[in-house]
C-alpha cells in the first residue's frame, strides 16, 4: 500500500511520515519511507537551489522538477508497495497544490501525471493545521527555513487550496486529518484508518 502524508509548511508531515512507518513496522509490516523533494538526487539538488538560494524557475520548470522526481521513482513505488507499504512524506499532490498556486493549470497538471505513469496513492492524508499554528511551529524549528516556509501569506493561499483540493477529491482519494492534536494521536488515527 502506497500512503502520502500532506499539508502546509509545519503541518508535521515529516513528523507523522516517520510515527506511521513506526507504527506499521511495529505490527510486522514490511514499510519503506521516502521524502520529497529528494535533495539527494540530481533534480532534488536543482529544487533545493530554487528553495534555498533564490534560484529563479518558471511554474512551468517547477513543476517538471518536482513531477519528474515522481516519474523517475515510479519502479521504486511498485516495488516497495509490492512488499509491503511505502509512506512518503509529500508527492504529486504537494506539486498540484504548490505549482497550481504558482501558475500550472490543474488540467495540465493531471495531464502530465497521467500521460506519465505517475502512481496514485492508495491514502492522501491530508494533515489539516491552520496557518498561524503552522507558522508557529515552522520558526519554532531549529533548521534553516526556505523562502516558502517563511512566507506567511503563501502559507495561507496553499491552505486554502489544500482544503480545495481535499474538498474536490483531486487525482486521489483525500483523508483529512485534524493536526492540531498530539502527534501520537494523529499517527494512531492514521494507522486505524489505513488497517480499516
Amino acid at each position: 500500500m502506497f500512503i502520502v502524508i500532506e499539508g502546509i509548511d509545519g503541518a508535521g508531515c515529516e513528523t507523522q511520515a516517520k510515527l506511521v512507518a513506526d507504527k506499521l513496522q511495529k505490527t510486522g509490516k514490511m514499510v519503506s519511507l521516502i521524502k520529497y523533494p529528494n535533495y539527494s538526487s540530481p533534480i532534488g539538488q536543482m529544487i533545493k537551489k530554487f528553495l534555498y538560494e533564490n534560484e529563479v524557475l518558471t511554474a512551468q520548470e517547477q513543476f517538471l522538477l518536482y513531477s519528474l522526481q515522481f516519474v523517475f521513482d515510479t519502479q521504486f513505488i511498485k516495488k516497495e508497495t509490492e512488499k509491503g507499504f511505502l509512506v512518503a512524506d509529500r508527492y504529486f499532490t504537494s506539486t498540484l497544490c504548490y505549482q497550481i498556486l504558482e501558475g500550472v493549470e490543474e488540467k495540465t497538471a493531471l495531464r502530465f501525471a497521467a500521460d506519465f505513469g505517475i502512481i496514485k496513492p492508495d491514502f492522501v492524508f491530508y494533515l489539516d493545521v491552520a496557518p498561524p499554528v503552522a507558522a508557529k511551529r515552522k520558526f519554532g524549528e531549529n533548521k534553516i527555513l526556505n523562502f516558502r516556509e517563511k512566507d506567511f501569506q503563501f502559507m495561507e493561499k496553499t491552505y486554502a487550496k489544500y482544503n480545495d483540493l481535499v474538498k474536490r477529491g483531486v487525482w486521489t482519494k483525500w483523508e483529512r486529518i485534524n493536526g492540531e492534536r498530539e502527534p501520537d494521536v494523529i499517527a494512531e488515527e492514521i494507522v486505524n484508518k489505513i488497517k480499516t
